[in-house]
């Protein structure tokens, strides 16, 4: 039986190699050479001998009964294992077989040439592929970004995937991410358009999901087939979407772009291990970048977190102040929207305005919740408020950025204000804009000593204290918008504070969070 063998990088049948090197050779030499093999080599001395030193020409000398001039059997060694055999006269024996080592040694080192221009063919071919691998991950390098935002990781996720679409040479690809159980799946998101059904996707993802867990999914409808059993769905690659043992969701490239192009082996051939890989690669990058979006929303989580502690340590020695701090923030929020203030600046003034009071923590009872007007003495202490302020936040490095809007935020634009009798411009503009919202928060707020005012006579005060005590330019951008801080003020809804659970059969209600080992001493 002639089994298939190596040659080279090829699997060839030695018989077929053999008889066309015989067919050579016939044709250089001019007479008929034919090829003994297996069980003929066995038998034939010459054969034999031919095999034992593969690089000489062997002959061995014949009488011809028709004719008294001597003839030679000659006898050459071929690469897959079979011996060419042929006649010559005794007189050009010699030549001949010389003639057919040449031709031997000829063909060869074609074969070996062909088998090296493959080689090298094969070697292009993979260093394109780990080039175009290589820039799809630097493109969806230059696309990461961190966002805590729910919609901004979304879009990061769609961004991520669009190079990978064309990466791959996929229709669309499909990203079916889970929520934060875990365990429910999200609609999913589309690079492009698609008439494969979101339903459709959804049920793959389930059907695949533990097969993905270790190695990518490829199916390719075999030829005749309509689809794979979902509506448009011909083919696809589906991986798994994971990291630090958290399930992210899974990406599913669906259907080849077909192209008409001869030269492209892969065009009408489905999805092969070259996507898989390329396809594993990015969602191994997207889980991470997605692991530190995670870490980033659960750092931004317990930053604001901390602030709203500290905003009810304040509000907890003055429960008159209930809400006033969220209510300064909104405001802030709202007017420097009006004045320029970046998306980044919008969440700085808001997270200025929910702190700015909390140097009143350093404040005495006595002088915090007296229920009348203050008297000289306690209007300077509470003065040293701001002061306060900065001093329990500045060496926090995350809230640097709020430190001027604490400190400042009852300058005076004429210069008469505190804590540094700051002028005009001068004064920060977290500060300027501060000192406007908190001052129409107290005028229009309940205290223990007198009602709120009206909004129009908390507007005719900031009219008439415009380049006095505030800066002209807010006022009129504040009164400008007045509906809309208006419209926040009344729609403000103060944090009820929380009730501790009280222990169940003498065991507290709340997660401790750690356990104890019980060990004797």
């Amino acid at each position: 039986m002639n089994e298939l063998k190596p040659i080279g990088s090829c699997l060839i049948n030695p018989l077929d190699l053999d008889r066309s090197l015989a067919a050579i050779l016939a044709e250089q030499l001019g007479c008929d050479v034919h090829v003994v093999s297996d069980d003929q080599i066995r038998r034939d001395t010459l054969a034999q001998r031919a095999i034992a030193d593969p690089n000489q020409w062997h002959f061995r000398y014949e009488q011809n009964v028709q004719s008294p001039a001597k003839s030679c059997r000659m006898a050459i060694a071929l690469p897959a294992g079979g011996v060419a055999v042929w006649h010559s006269t005794a007189e050009n024996a010699a030549q001949s077989g010389r003639h057919g080592l040449c031709v031997l040694d000829l063909e060869k080192a074609r074969f070996e040439t062909d088998q090296l221009h493959a080689e090298i063919e094969s070697l292009t071919s993979q260093v394109m592929q780990d080039f175009e691998e290589l820039s799809l991950i630097r493109s969806l390098s230059t696309s990461l970004k961190l966002s805590a935002d729910q919609n901004a990781s979304d879009d990061f996720v769609l961004s991520s995937l669009m190079p990978l679409a064309l990466g791959v040479g996929a229709v669309t690809i499909a990203a079916v991410m889970t929520a934060d159980q875990e365990t429910d799946l999200r609609a999913p998101m589309w690079t492009n358009e698609s008439d494969i059904s979101d339903d459709g996707i959804l049920s793959l993802v389930r059907k695949y999901a533990d097969a993905a867990k270790n190695y990518p999914v490829v199916q390719n409808k075999a030829s005749g087939q309509d689809s794979l059993g979902i509506d448009g769905l011909n083919e696809f690659v589906m991986v798994e979407c994971a990291s630090e043992e958290r399930l992210h969701g899974w990406i599913v490239a669906c259907n080849r772009i077909e192209d008409d192009i001869e030269d492209v082996p892969w065009a009408q051939l489905g999805f092969t291990t070259v996507q898989a890989s390329l396809m594993e690669t990015a969602a191994n990058q997207l889980a991470s970048q997605l692991h530190n979006i995670r870490l980033l929303k659960q750092k931004e989580e317990l930053f604001t977190d901390v602030v709203r502690a500290l905003v009810n340590a304040v509000e907890a020695r003055d429960p008159y102040t209930c809400g006033h701090s969220e209510r300064v923030a909104s405001f802030a929020r709202c007017l420097a929207s009006h004045f320029g203030y970046t998306s980044a600046g919008l969440e700085r003034i808001y997270l200025t305005g929910l702190l700015h009071d909390v140097g009143k923590i350093a404040i005495p009872d006595g002088v915090l919740q007296k229920p009348s007007r203050l008297d000289d003495s306690e209007r300077a202490i509470i003065e040293t408020h701001t002061d306060a302020g900065w001093r329990i936040l500045h060496e926090l490095e995350a809230l640097q950025d709020v430190l001027p809007g604490v400190l400042y935020h009852h300058e005076h634009y004429n210069g008469k204000g505190y804590p540094d009798q700051l002028v005009g411009d001068n004064i920060p503009i977290d500060g300027r804009i501060l000192a406007v919202c908190d001052a129409f928060d107290a005028m229009t707020s309940d205290r223990p000593y007198r009602k709120g005012m009206s909004i129009e006579k908390a507007v005719e005060i900031l009219r008439e204290g415009a380049g006095e005590y505030w800066d002209p330019k807010l006022i009129d951008c504040f009164v400008n918008h007045l509906d809309e801080i208006d419209r926040i003020r009344i729609e403000h809804q103060p944090r009820q504070p929380a009730n501790r659970p009280a222990p169940i059969d003498g065991v507290p209600a709340i997660n401790l969070g750690f356990t104890v080992r019980n060990e004797s001493v």
